[in-house]
């Protein structure tokens, strides 16, 4: 991985954090850490969740950014955890699944990755 692609996957991993903790992870906790590989396609996550005595790890394996006209999605191909039913969980629900992203992050995220 070059330079530039270093460069740029620090500060998407910045934005990415700031946004899971203000809008998704706010009600169950806050992720403390994510670390990403666009070349590799790869995220890892650490997170402190309400009711876990210890911190989740959360690793998405694969993934796609995908543009349809003005609308921007991002679909997870396989993500593994720390806690076997939080995986089971994420591939019965999120796997293989199109999510819609904020247009703004959307154009950011396809732009950047």
């Amino acid at each position: 991985m070059g330079i530039f692609s270093k460069a740029k996957d620090r500060v998407v991993e910045q934005a990415a954090l700031s946004y899971l903790n203000s809008q998704l992870l706010a009600p169950y906790g806050k992720a403390t850490r994510l670390s990403l590989d666009s070349k590799a396609k790869t995220i890892h996550i650490e997170a402190e969740l309400k009711g876990e005595t210890g911190p989740i790890e959360i690793e998405v394996l694969d993934y796609q950014i995908t543009r349809d006209g003005e609308r921007y999605f991002v679909l997870v191909k396989e993500i593994r955890t720390s806690r076997e039913w939080l995986t089971t969980l994420a591939a019965n629900h999120f796997c293989n699944l199109r999510f819609e992203l904020p247009g703004r992050i959307g154009q950011f995220l396809k732009l950047a990755l």
